[in-house]
């Protein structure tokens, strides 16, 4: 165990998963990423257990919300964040689950602000504790 929040973040743009990624480690995070919701609630149900999930909404296969409720189906406890360009899903997604939404495009601080509100403490540990 390294000290550091584990975040899966799922989204079909490969560009917007690496670079948010990239972003979230140097902040002290620890990232799992999926391009393919089939395989993050694969990975779920194997056993992964994040302590925060970000579900883009629109992706192939399965949409956020229902890779949400699959992943829930598996025994995710961990609170959930939806990023949508669609403005309009940001009302839906409690109803679907979601703790909070992020709509595209969003600045990094708003959305690591918002990621540290929902994990337990307040702010992940920064990159240097073990």
């Amino acid at each position: 165990m390294t000290g550091k929040w584990h975040v899966l973040i799922v989204d079909d743009e490969l560009d917007l998963l690496e670079s948010v990624a990239w972003l979230l480690e140097t902040e002290g995070f620890r990232v799992s990423t999926h391009d393919d919701p089939r395989q993050a609630v694969a990975a779920i149900c194997d056993g992964l257990s994040p302590d925060l999930v970000m579900l883009d909404y629109r992706m192939p296969w399965l949409n956020g919300s229902q890779t949400l409720r699959q992943m829930r189906d598996c025994g995710l406890t961990a609170p959930a964040v939806l990023v949508s360009a669609m403005a309009s899903l940001a009302a839906e997604s409690a109803a679907a689950g979601f703790n909070e939404a992020l709509s595209k495009p969003f600045e990094f601080d708003q959305m690591v602000r918002l990621m540290r509100s929902l994990l337990p403490g307040g702010r992940a540990p920064s990159a240097g504790m073990a």
